[in-house]
């Protein structure tokens, strides 16, 4: 028994090793045809022989590039798989997405679920978005045809603003939804602190591409720009859950 754990944890340390080594050398490559801080985070096969797929930090943005395994070729684009009719790249950044918001659960953010949830969306929301009080007057709309409204905060103006201590004190009330649909209609807000998840919604936001709100991040991790009315959203996630494969 001893000897086999030896060994796995020997394989396991020469993998790393491996990939610690990989990484090094891509990020190497990289950084020979590229300028300010671009770091490499992961390095995945891709249905191409010779080709990797690499996720890329470039300042709070990430980003998905490709290069070939010989450090000689590197394309920043989309990689379609023409058969299959699928957009490879959109669908590894979906991926990343939902993964990278998969750190804040249920309690690191305010819901509006209804009694029969058939769909749960996450939606980056700035109080002071006029576009996002729109969206917000229409919850019971989205509720009552079984959309899920999970909010994440991205303040437009940025971190330690206006808008963004407005976030924090709706997180900070008591009453968060009560807050909320308060600071929604433009009324009146207790300024409150404590401990919060504001500043890390907006840079999960900045990551992921949110540039604007109200962001929407459907179940397959689609990241949709501005205000979806509510029964073109219901279509929109019915036709996303007709192309799932079946189980």
């Amino acid at each position: 028994m001893k000897l086999r754990i030896l060994l796995t944890l020997g394989l396991f340390i020469c993998a790393s090793a491996s990939i610690a080594t990989d990484k090094v050398a891509y990020q190497q490559a990289l950084q020979s045809v590229t300028s300010g801080n671009v770091r490499v985070e992961s390095i995945k096969d891709t249905p191409i022989d010779g080709l990797k797929v690499l996720t890329v930090s470039t300042g709070k943005r990430r980003e998905i590039i490709y290069m070939s395994t010989d450090k000689r070729y590197i394309f920043n684009g989309n990689l379609f798989d023409i058969k299959n009719r699928i957009d490879v790249t959109e669908t590894q950044k979906n991926d990343l997405r939902l993964a990278h918001l998969r750190q804040f659960n249920n309690s690191q953010r305010i819901n509006y679920f209804p009694d029969n949830m058939d769909y749960q969306v996450s939606v980056f929301t700035d109080v002071d978005c006029p576009y996002c009080r729109q969206l917000h007057q229409q919850m019971d709309a989205y509720n009552d045809l079984g959309i899920g409204i999970s909010y994440l905060f991205f303040p437009r103006s940025g971190l330690n603003t206006e808008s963004s201590l407005k976030a924090v004190s709706v997180w900070c009330a008591d009453d968060r939804k009560k807050a909320l649909d308060s600071a929604m209609a433009d009324g009146e807000l207790s300024q409150l602190q404590c401990d919060n998840p504001v500043s890390d919604h907006y840079n999960a936001g900045i990551a992921e591409g949110v540039s604007g709100t109200p962001a929407w991040v459907l179940e397959d991790g689609t990241l949709i720009p501005g205000l979806v009315p509510p029964k073109q959203l219901k279509q929109q996630l019915d036709k996303m859950a007709n192309k799932r494969p079946s189980e």
